[in-house]
């Protein structure tokens, strides 16, 4: 019988879904289907009404002459229509075909035309969330090059076998239209995915079984590459094996004593941003990097386009031509994700609405501690592992109970680096689980014995805790609860992994149940690595590193029709770290709209992600994995600076306290603005000595010392620097409800003594061996409003609406951030907070994270913001920081892990 999904889609065509459409859909289904149970279509369907997308935003150095649009008439689009019916029959709407048709269109433009003879190189980039589209992104490139006219396609994918294969898969279905095995066999056989709508097939040399080999080759029947009518794929992992064949294959085709090969390179770097950059030094290039570069080389005309959410490491390519490395010198493009897509922001920014999905660890560090070896035995679970195993098999069962299409099922475990620790951790869950569905399959279901049963009880107590609201009865779940867990499997994911115990989620698609997982690795499962149907994740690594942290992080991307059950377990730290680069990731988009808008090149906005002080700690340790000391520049234009690690010694504090009473007794009279007190426009010198003079924390990355001269060098930089607009500083001290500052008195607007109330802040628990600093609640000391001060209701507005008006679609109903207002600053500020810590809340979900006043000492605490207006950024505007390997991992901002490979013994 026909797909009512299928039909469905066949019947909205190029329309987008509207609530109105979707109740004329359902109506004729009801005629066609009369005996089936619609429910669950309707659901799916729902889910993609209101779905919009928005086309990117890219930097062009200018020298590609656009050519796509004079051309686009002459091409016959045979691979992309056939890939746009693939996503039609997939439930993508026209809203996002549209969008993915624009993107692609766009980046094909910025990369050579493949009918302009003579040499050309082009080198791009393209960045896009994690998980959030970007391989149907580029198999629509892909598909979009091959109409065009390049005759050899090369997609380079990550480091494993397990993600080269999946990545293979994808484009069979999206590309090729055949199982690839078949074609390299010379078999004609059944169409899928895209080949259904059409009836060429291009030539393949990589399968989903085999990476590139020596023996493939016969597939092109000696036929040289010019002469093949049909573009020519390779889905190659990053390592030096396949790479060498490559290149060995391709200088076998060079005849009559060329030097290059004379037809077009197509080649997509999935993951740019792993293996692909020179972690050493030019002269003597990482061998992957070498490789590359040796591939893109064997051609005259190439283009080379890089994919990754995390662009770091591209941007710090040394972008000099003569080296002839990868850094992406043409082209820069920002792809949008639906609207339907869960990424960072929405999860763990608190406004977000995934933000509460987000469960505490605060138990796992005796079982998995930071720095444990192979040898750690995992002979228990914390409690929280097992309240997340426990979420998981309870999902499994309410997502049967409403008929989910996806039948794929899939948890995430991530605690350690070493594989021999990952099998340990294995073996304990698999006995777990064993015994969990064994009680499961005896007494759950029945009515009397369940409930004599403590850890059927605890399930329960479970369910109310995490799915009371989910719309399916308790009653219901225990009947259906071991038909949906009795298949689940534990597996290992990592280099060692067995082809048995792979996820080959391909091999259970049509089954009754799908493959249903529970997933234990490390960097393995991340990089690009999708697991279907994934929805609990279990998450305790201390990695700080902003590409490392955002990779690991694959509970990102689409959960239509499961996502209200999605949970995620991770400290509090942990969540903190993804919320920051989440805000990081959302400047540096903010960073190429406003470098699009006034058509600036790629290397600029190299410079921008450099100086960029949150982006400190990532170039650190990518620039010390060969050295033990690094120089770097940042630029704090337009930034906004906190201290939310504060010095714990209550000896220290009151220190702090007397330093700030004497700073602003200097001042003389303060002016009211609300219930602030500002001084205006106060000598740079008297802000730099008044910072000199406090302990700052050095966790507060932008007052990390100097390695040598151990000097502050953001406090230099506010005393000596030649910038007009930085002569003068605004000061400002807030208060909030607190208890009077004792300790702080100053003159106030009347020429009496004045002081100020604290402002409450609550302190979390830190973890075990971290010393010498207290840290607020969410990182969080300063409000959006401290950056309004002194601005004009009327600016305010204007900012607002300006801010707004910049992005509707995302932006609608949100408030402005504090960049907004620095950037209508005429003057620097300096915010001086008052903190008072306080209790936690008795009906805070997250309580158990926050210290209480009686374990944390002193009562009064300096915590301080800086707010940089705009000014021109140039090298003698940059702030420069010398930094020691061993003073970073002293203070905690650098990982023992951060220098050792993943999944190894």
């Amino acid at each position: 019988m026909s797909d009512p999904f299928l039909t469905a889609m066949g019947i909205i065509g190029d329309r987008d879904l509207t609530e109105e459409l979707l109740a004329e859909i359902m109506a004729m289904l009801a005629m066609i289907f009369k005996d089936m149970n619609l429910e669950p279509t309707r659901r799916r369907l729902e889910a993609m009404v209101g779905i919009s997308m928005s086309p990117g935003e890219g930097l062009t150095s200018g020298e590609n002459e656009p050519w796509v649009e004079d051309a686009k008439a002459a091409i016959r689009w045979n691979y992309w229509d056939s890939y746009v019916k693939q996503l039609q029959s997939q439930g993508f709407t026209s809203t996002v075909l549209r969008t993915i048709d624009e993107d692609t269109d766009n980046i094909l433009t910025e990369c050579g035309n493949p009918a302009i003879e003579g040499g050309w190189r082009i080198q791009g980039l393209v960045m896009g969330d994690v998980q959030s589209g970007k391989t149907a992104n580029y198999c629509g490139l892909i598909s979009k090059a091959a109409d065009a006219g390049y005759k050899v396609i090369v997609l380079l994918t990550g480091m494993i076998e397990e993600l080269r294969s999946q990545s293979q898969e994808r484009m069979d279905e999206g590309f090729i239209g055949q199982d690839s095995s078949e074609v390299i066999e010379g078999i004609r056989g059944k169409a899928i995915g895209a080949g259904r709508f059409r009836d060429n097939i291009p030539n393949v040399l990589t399968s989903v079984d085999s990476d590139f080999l020596t023996a493939n080759q016969k597939a092109l029947k000696g036929i040289p590459l010019q002469n093949l009518g049909e573009p020519l794929l390779l889905v190659l992992k990053k390592n030096t094996t396949p790479l060498s064949r490559l290149i060995k294959f391709l200088k076998a085709q060079m005849r009559h004593g060329n030097t290059h090969l004379d037809v077009p390179l197509f080649l997509v770097d999935d993951e740019a941003d792993n293996a692909s950059v020179n972690a050493k030094k030019d002269e003597d290039p990482a061998k992957i990097n070498s490789l590359v570069r040796e591939i893109l080389g064997q051609f005259r005309r190439a283009s080379y386009i890089g994919y990754t959410a995390t662009p770091f490491a591209n941007v710090f390519i040394n972008p000099d031509p003569e080296r002839k490395d990868l850094f992406p010198s043409n082209f820069i493009y920002s792809l949008k994700a639906p609207s339907s897509y869960i990424g960072a922001a929405s999860i763990f920014f608190e406004d977000g609405p995934f933000y509460s999905q987000l469960v505490d660890i605060d138990d796992a560090a005796k079982t998995f501690p930071d720095k444990h070896t192979k040898e750690l035995e995992v002979d228990e679970l914390p409690k929280s592992l097992e309240d997340a195993i426990g979420a998981f098999l309870l999902s499994c069962a309410i997502r049967d109970l409403r008929e989910e299409p996806l039948r794929h099922r899939s948890m995430l475990i991530n605690v350690t680096r070493f594989t021999q620790v990952q099998s340990k951790l294995a073996d304990t869950v698999k006995g777990q689980l064993f015994i969990r569905v064994n009680e499961i399959k005896q007494y759950l279901a029945d009515d009397d014995l369940w409930s004599r049963h403590p850890p059927l009880v605890q399930l329960h107590s479970l369910f109310l805790e995490q799915y009371a609201g989910c719309g399916v009865d308790w009653d219901d779940i225990r009947r259906k609860l071991y038909d949906s867990v009795a298949s689940i499997k534990v597996l290992t994911i990592n280099q060692k992994t067995e082809a048995e115990d792979k996820l080959n989620y391909r091999q259970y698609k049509n089954s009754e149940k799908g493959r249903r997982v529970i997933a234990i690795g490390g960097l393995t499962l991340s990089r690009g690595l999708t697991l279907e149907g994934l929805c609990v994740s279990y998450f305790y690594r201390n990695s700080k590193a902003y590409d490392t942290l955002l990779q690991m992080g694959r509970w990102f991307g689409y959960r239509t029709g499961y996502e209200d059950l999605c949970r995620i377990w991770m400290t509090p730290e942990a969540q903190y770290w993804f919320a920051h680069i989440a805000g990081v990731v959302a400047e540096l988009r903010s960073d190429i709209r406003h470098m699009h808008l006034n058509r600036l090149p790629p290397s600029r906005f190299g410079i921008r992600v450099k100086s960029h002080p949150d982006t400190l700690l990532v170039t650190a340790q990518n620039k010390m994995r060969h050295s033990e000391e690094v120089e770097l520049e940042a630029s704090f234009s337009g930034r906004g600076i906190e201290t939310p690690f504060l010095p714990k010694s209550s000896i220290t504090n009151r220190e702090n306290v007397a330093v700030t009473d004497g700073f602003l007794k200097e001042l003389g009279r303060a002016e009211n603005v609300g219930t602030r007190f500002i001084w205006r426009k106060v000598d740079a010198v008297k802000v730099a000595s008044y910072l000199r003079s406090l302990t700052i924390f050095p966790l507060n990355q932008a007052f990390i010392p100097d390695s040598e001269t151990m000097e502050l060098p953001l406090v230099s930089f506010i005393l000596d620097n030649d910038v007009d607009a930085l002569q003068k500083w605004d000061v400002c001290v807030v208060q909030g409800d607190g208890e009077i500052a004792d300790g702080i008195v100053f003159e106030g607007p009347d020429g009496a003594p004045s002081q100020v109330a604290k402002r409450q802040r609550q302190f979390e628990r830190t973890r075990p061996g971290a010393s010498g600093y207290l840290k607020t609640n969410k990182q969080r000391v300063g409000e959006i409003s401290d950056e309004k001060v002194d601005l004009s209701d009327e600016v305010a507005k204007r900012v607002e609406e300006e801010w707004r008006n910049a992005d509707l679609e995302e932006r609608a109903g949100k408030r402005a951030p504090g960049q907004a207002y620095r950037d209508v600053r005429e003057r620097p500020l300096l915010t001086i907070h008052p903190i008072q810590p306080s209790d936690p809340k008795s009906d805070n979900k997250n309580a158990k994270r926050i210290m209480p006043i009686s374990e944390i000492g002193p009562d009064l605490l300096i915590a301080i913001s800086l707010s940089f207006p705009r000014f021109d950024e140039t090298k003698r505007t940059s702030v420069r920081y010398r930094l020691n390997k061993v003073f970073l991992r002293n203070i905690g901002l650098l990982d023992e892990e951060e220098d050792a490979d993943e999944d190894l013994d």
